[in-house]
């Protein structure tokens, strides 16, 4: 079903976290408000997320948690090497705990806040998770006066004078089009995870990474900005999700749960290449895009596991503490059975022999004898004087039978294609705003890394998408004033 009316204030193209705090603010402002969705659902890949990052919120605040945020922007700028604009990290930092704050009074409920791993205490876990969130979002945004288009695409921005004049729409049921007149597009599509084509742009090994995204994160607010002069900018950041299964047959999220991923990826206890050859200190998972990028240097990547460490696994408890996988029991009392389900149904990504000679042939992994006898030897003396692992994950790979898992590398979501200033209006290749045409959520967020996500903030792409989805409103209703008072 086509929109209501032909005319709106502002058209929200995409209907996600970025997209739902964008209309709640858009009606907080009177302004008449259209959200496309191509999709037939609402909340994209904001009903995943695990919380939002703040600095200085209600939470914070009662934890007695303080931040420094001259200290976290110097921190996060020098993780980005600076590719991330300080402008707009500062001024998000700045403005990100009264977000939460903002959030928790619409009735968007938060369980706790803290640190992931070795990361800034920043991320405020939703009560529910993501999807509890956007379904909230969704209801005060529809309650306000907010219309709502489902299956409904954005084709085209229209110009007058090189001003945003409307948009060209197409339901995807029928494939009919139409045409719709605004004066304000905010672009919320949520970046360009799900193009292979875009994600070949970034690496070589692009066959390797696999989107754990709802599907719909197809860069089309990218190619609709490209369409009316935007600069083509920040495309480098892919938010790694450490290792994973690497199956040529299932989609990737059907390993998200699997305890035989999480002790392949986060257990991490030896990893060797497409010649059996030890290429990393595997506590590189601790940061999970770190691992990702370690992964994709090699043409393929293998996890080996031995008996010992599988009943250790299953029976005593973890090596590590799991820090980036939905699977975080004391123990993997279910790895046993998973491996040889696994193996029964004769998927090619898990493979088991009774030596490590016969690991070796299987899999043509030439060195895998020598690099395991070398990293046992690291192991005994406790210390990697080879890739520097911390002493206190160093296990043995010394009891038959010997397992390897092939990994490839998860994707949460892409970041960037579009570069945006301060009121996240769309810079065009000179550095001026393209009148009328605004991006947030993950098409924006090239702005605040390089080519790294930054794992450092936890919580920053839900944050930042709730930010800039509110920013980009309050942008523009300030513009409507400043032309009401002209």
């Amino acid at each position: 079903m086509f929109p209501q009316q032909k005319q709106y204030d502002v058209v929200i193209v995409g209907g996600g976290l970025a997209g739902l705090v964008a209309a709640v603010t858009a009606r907080e402002q009177k302004l008449t408000t259209l959200v496309l969705e191509k999709g037939r659902t609402m909340g994209g890949d904001g009903n995943y997320v695990e919380g939002a990052m703040g600095v200085d919120s209600y939470l914070q605040k009662q934890a007695n948690i303080q931040i420094d945020p001259t200290e976290l922007l110097r921190d996060e700028l020098a993780y980005s090497h600076y590719e991330a604009s300080a402008p707009h990290l500062r001024q998000f930092i700045k403005a990100s705990g009264q977000i939460i704050d903002w959030l928790h009074s619409l009735g968007v409920a938060f369980s706790q806040v803290g640190p992931q791993g070795k990361s800034w205490p920043t991320i405020h876990t939703f009560a529910g998770g993501g999807h509890a969130a956007v379904t909230k979002l969704y209801q005060v945004a529809r309650a306000a006066g907010a219309e709502f288009v489902t299956s409904m695409s954005a084709q085209k921005l229209l110009l007058t004078d090189g001003h945003i004049a409307g948009v060209v729409i197409k339901n995807e049921a029928t494939g009919q089009t139409r045409d719709l007149h605004t004066a304000h597009v905010i672009l919320a599509t949520g970046g360009y995870v799900d193009n292979p084509e875009l994600i070949k742009q970034r690496t070589p090994f692009s066959r390797r990474l696999l989107s754990v995204s709802d599907g719909k994160s197809t860069g089309d607010g990218m190619q609709l900005a490209w369409g009316v002069g935007a600069q083509h900018y920040q495309m480098g950041a892919i938010q790694y999700g450490g290792g994973a299964i690497y199956d040529r047959v299932q989609p990737p999220y059907v390993h998200m749960a699997s305890q035989v991923a999480a002790a392949a990826t986060q257990e991490a206890i030896l990893w060797v290449n497409e010649r059996g050859e030890r290429f990393t200190n595997e506590d590189v998972n601790d940061n999970m895009c770190h691992a990702g990028s370690a992964i994709l240097t090699q043409s393929r990547v293998f996890s080996i596991l031995d008996q010992a460490a599988v009943d250790h696994l299953t029976n005593v408890g973890l090596y590590k503490e799991v820090g980036n996988s939905p699977v975080s029991p004391e123990k993997f009392d279910h790895l046993q059975t998973e491996l040889d389900q696994t193996l029964a149904s004769h998927a090619k990504y898990l493979v088991q022999a009774d030596s490590l000679d016969e690991l070796a042939q299987k899999l043509t992994l030439d060195q895998l004898p020598q690099t395991v006898a070398r990293y046992n030897e690291l192991t005994a003396a406790g210390t990697d004087r080879d890739f520097g692992k911390q002493a206190a994950y160093l296990t043995p790979v010394t009891t038959g039978p010997f397992y390897a898992v092939e990994l490839g590398v998860g994707m949460a979501c892409a970041l960037g294609g579009l570069r945006v200033d301060e009121t996240n209006a769309v810079l065009n290749d000179y550095g001026y705003p393209v009148p009328g045409l605004y991006a947030a959520g993950n098409d924006a967020a090239g702005m605040l890394v390089g080519d790294t996500y930054a794992v450092t903030l936890p919580g920053s792409t839900a944050g930042y998408a709730a930010f800039s989805g509110r920013n980009a409103v309050l942008s523009l209703s300030r513009e409507n004033l400043a032309t009401a008072v002209d």
